[in-house]
């Protein structure tokens, strides 16, 4: 048996090659990283714009969905909605927003709002959805 364990090896490791090769002639994107599906890339100019920072399973996030689905206000304030736990770029965006806000960026939450038209930054859920509130009533009274 120690004889033909080489050739035994080779073969596998031979067979394991002319499946990789198969498997990519035929599934070409096989190796292709695609981003997850929970995470949001912006592609709008956030720069004067309101960015909802949020995570994939904070429950204080959930409950911030949840005011903003129950009084439909993304059908009346633009928001551009950015996932900070699987994503590092929005990670890092998130923390020079909180940094122009004077908070200190080593322990900064989710949900986090920062409001490009004044610069300022709400955190936590209350803190959100007051400021989302506002914006409704802002937007009901126009």
């Amino acid at each position: 048996m120690k004889k033909n364990l080489p050739i035994i090896v080779a073969g596998l490791l031979l067979l394991l090659a002319i499946s990789a090769v198969i498997a990519v002639k035929f599934y070409p994107n096989i190796l292709a990283v695609k981003p997850a599906n929970n995470v949001i890339n912006s592609t709008k100019n956030t720069s004067t714009g309101i960015i909802l920072f949020y995570g994939n399973g904070c429950p204080h996030c959930a409950i911030v969905e949840k005011y903003l689905a129950d009084n439909k206000i993304e059908d009346k304030v633009a928001i551009d909605k950015l996932e900070v736990f699987s994503n590092a770029d929005n990670a890092a965006l998130l923390g020079e927003k909180a940094q122009s806000c004077g908070l200190n960026t080593d322990n900064i939450g989710v949900p986090f709002v920062w409001d490009g038209s004044d610069g300022k930054c709400y955190v936590g859920d209350q803190e959100v959805d007051n400021f989302f509130q506002q914006k409704l009533n802002q937007s009901n009274n126009k």
